[in-house]
């Protein structure tokens, strides 16, 4: 595969991520018990890499890169290796591993009308986001705690605000939350409260506003 200089594709983030993971797990320094299955904390790592990404892009056949939204690695749940466009460990447009209302995968079809010519790329970020992601690691998987009081405040106020609105996206929660919490505390605090507001894990959460 080909990538412009400069790109590193989201493929190889994520294994470079698990590999890393992994070292941390055999020598005992991920905590809480999170090192049993190692999915989970992949993907909160890697979704959280790619928000700090200050731009995302796709590679065409002759490797020169096509700039695209954050939409397509806007996760929908933080502990799930795919959104409504991409798995995480492929890395290619329209590889998501998420079914449809009909709880079925999309059609070849399907894909081809949402994407065109653009289904199958691969995703690329700016490899000095990735590496400057990578330097605070190992940190922030040490500290990141399942109880952590701060996390659960949040789940808390995340799923009263879900109640009382109904619909809350991501966007709205990370507003009345304010900045103290950090982007991958913000993550824990909404797959927590996904696990008492499966609603709460769904994509395209702006849809009906």
């Amino acid at each position: 595969m080909f990538f412009e200089e400069g790109w590193v594709p989201l493929s190889e983030v994520t294994s470079e991520v698990f590999r890393r993971l992994q070292g941390m797990q055999a020598v005992g320094d991920i905590p809480d018990g999170q090192g049993e299955s190692l999915g989970p904390l992949l993907a909160v790592s890697v979704w959280d890499i790619c928000d700090a990404c200050t731009k995302v892009g796709v590679t065409a056949s002759d490797g020169t890169v096509i700039p695209t939204s954050k939409d397509l690695v806007a996760w929908a749940d933080p502990r799930d290796l795919s959104n409504e466009h991409i798995n995480l460990r492929d890395g290619t447009v329209g590889s998501s591993q998420l079914k449809n209302e009909a709880e079925k995968p999309p059609t070849l079809i399907d894909l081809q009308v949402r994407y065109g010519p653009f289904l199958s790329m691969p995703v690329v970020i700016p490899i000095n986001n990735f590496q400057s992601s990578l330097t605070f690691l190992e940190e922030e998987v040490k500290a990141q705690r399942v109880n952590d009081d701060a996390v659960r405040r949040a789940a808390k106020t995340i799923i009263q605000m879900n109640d009382a609105e109904g619909l809350l996206t991501r966007d709205i929660a990370r507003r009345k939350l304010g900045s103290a919490l950090s982007r991958r505390k913000f993550k824990l605090a909404w797959g927590l409260a996904a696990r008492h507001r499966p609603t709460l894990a769904l994509p395209a959460r702006w849809d009906g506003l």
